[in-house]
């Protein structure tokens, strides 16, 4: 189970007047000095607007223009409750920061063995947070195609990802149900109950099926790839309309990524006798 970093809040600290050059201390210094403190003080959780205010030292209204610009460019996130939390900007770039550029280097042949053998898009993603990140992909040769670019968030319970993590992990599931499922389209999952029962399909035949969670009509099909430590550290996964799903059957496609996904977690070390995919 990953255990969760906990971040400090920042510090109160008397800033110098000017920089180490000798100039003035402008004012947008001091802006970004407290749009990085705000993430910071978000990283422990989702906080209201005039706790905000209180950690950072300033005016409520300066505290809410802050965390506004921010939720703007997709930093920050403000929940129903009027708290805001870490938004899946700030998430991908920690995403790429821990590392996951190795990952595309290490996985770009697993992806291109499922594009080459099905010619569907091919995929590479990870958990950040409560969303999943493509880190890499090889679009559909065919004429109609799904497209997946890197940088592509998606909700965790909307793909094909983010269910195969959340099915090998019921510590993290239950985290992540702490805060409402988020509807996409007509099939989302949004109940509880019925993800943990689909996650329980999952985890029996070792890929996850997404039928249109996300987009409608956008399927795909995803398992998930470990480290030598065992842990879920990507989904690969192919991506294709629902009309070639049918054609080609979610179960020989599913076989078919769960070999690879096999031997991309050897690659990295992963024993399979130690558990994991089946």
């Amino acid at each position: 189970m990953r255990t969760e970093r906990k971040i400090a809040p920042p510090v109160a600290a008397t800033r110098p007047a000017a920089e180490p050059d000798g100039e003035p201390r402008s004012e947008g210094v001091t802006s970004v000095e407290r749009a990085l403190q705000l993430l910071e003080a978000l990283a422990e959780g989702p906080v209201g607007a005039t706790e905000l205010a209180n950690r950072l030292g300033t005016s409520k209204a300066t505290a809410f223009r802050l965390a506004r610009t921010l939720q703007g460019m997709g930093y920050v996130v403000q929940l129903p409750d009027a708290r805001y939390r870490l938004g899946p900007r700030c998430l991908m770039l920690a995403s790429w920061a821990f590392g996951n550029i190795d990952l595309r280097h290490e996985l770009r042949w697993a992806e291109e063995e499922l594009h080459e053998r099905t010619g569907e898009t091919a995929l590479l993603a990870v958990m950040a947070g409560r969303e999943v990140v493509c880190i890499d992909s090889i679009p559909s040769r065919q004429s109609v195609i799904s497209v997946a670019t890197v940088g592509t968030i998606w909700a965790a319970h909307s793909s094909t990802a983010g269910l195969a993590v959340l099915a090998e992990d019921d510590d993290l599931l239950e985290r992540y149900l702490r805060e409402p499922l988020t509807r996409h389209t007509a099939k989302t999952i949004t109940e509880p109950d019925e993800l943990r029962a689909l996650l329980l399909d999952v985890r029996a035949r070792g890929y996850a099926l997404n039928t249109g969670y996300w987009q409608d009509d956008v399927c795909a099909i995803g398992a998930v790839v470990h480290d030598a430590t065992g842990a879920a550290v990507a989904g690969l996964s192919i991506m294709l309309p629902q009309f070639r799903l049918e054609q080609a059957g979610a179960n020989t496609l599913g076989e078919l990524v769960v070999d690879v996904a096999n031997r991309a977690s050897e690659r990295l070390g992963w024993l399979r006798e130690s558990g994991g995919i089946k």
